[in-house]
């Protein structure tokens, strides 16, 4: 498997923690031996208008990120992990961004923003890697749909315990649901295919299943479930 460490010098990639100050000594800056460039976004607006924008781009309609929600809810209280191309002094583009909301269970974040501009360079998998390395964390807890690709990306991390729905007021409710992940467990060897529409209704049953890697089924229909 390509680590990040790997990714990030095959494509002449820099990874940037653009947030808060505040939040500046809690963060491990060489996450997976990656040296990782701080952005305070208070002196920083260009590159907080900039991730915005690829952030619109990318979550349109009831997705959309309001302004406020980046400022209040991402950059006072942490740090987005941004991979970026380009030299130091050029003007470089994002090419993937990830970002996760602290938690009061210790350890623990929420995943909230997945992001990747270019396809197969495997910097999907890269930036949350080292982002969720630079918070130090040990779980992750997200919400995320059936038919994402980013299943692809999440299950790497560990099988997904599906926890339950998401809540109606979601904006996608109807294609979510709520997982968490132990970074790093070992999936189980025995896994099958199953239906989208089975593995909602299982789920919307109350039934606890669990998604291992791949995730996602190459059909884009079907999910990944451990026996």
């Amino acid at each position: 498997m390509t680590t990040p460490a790997a990714v990030v010098a095959a494509h002449g990639l820099r990874f940037v923690a653009l947030g808060s100050a505040a939040a500046l000594p809690h963060l491990d800056l060489t996450p997976l031996g990656v040296p990782a460039t701080f952005l305070d976004a208070a002196r920083e607006p260009g590159w907080v208008e900039r991730y915005h924008a690829v952030n619109l781009a990318r979550f349109g309609g009831p997705l959309a990120l309001p302004g406020w929600v980046l400022v209040d809810l991402y950059l006072l209280p942490s740090a987005i992990g941004l991979l970026l191309d380009g030299e130091p002094h050029a003007s470089p583009n994002i090419v993937a961004a990830y970002y996760a909301a602290p938690s009061l269970e210790p350890g623990t974040v929420i995943g909230v923003s997945l992001l990747s501009l270019r396809e197969g360079l495997g910097a999907g998998y890269a930036v949350k890697a080292l982002t969720l390395a630079m918070y130090r964390a040990r779980v992750q807890r997200g919400v995320t749909q059936w038919r994402s690709r980013a299943l692809r990306v999440h299950t790497r991390f560990g099988p997904l315990e599906v926890e339950g729905p998401a809540p109606g007021v979601h904006g996608a409710a109807a294609e979510s649901f709520v997982y968490r992940v132990t970074l790093g467990a070992p999936s189980p060897g025995d896994a099958v295919a199953v239906p989208i529409p089975e593995a909602k209704a299982r789920v919307a049953g109350g039934e606890r299943v669990t998604i291992v890697s791949p995730g996602l089924a190459a059909d884009g229909e079907h999910v990944i479930l451990a026996r």
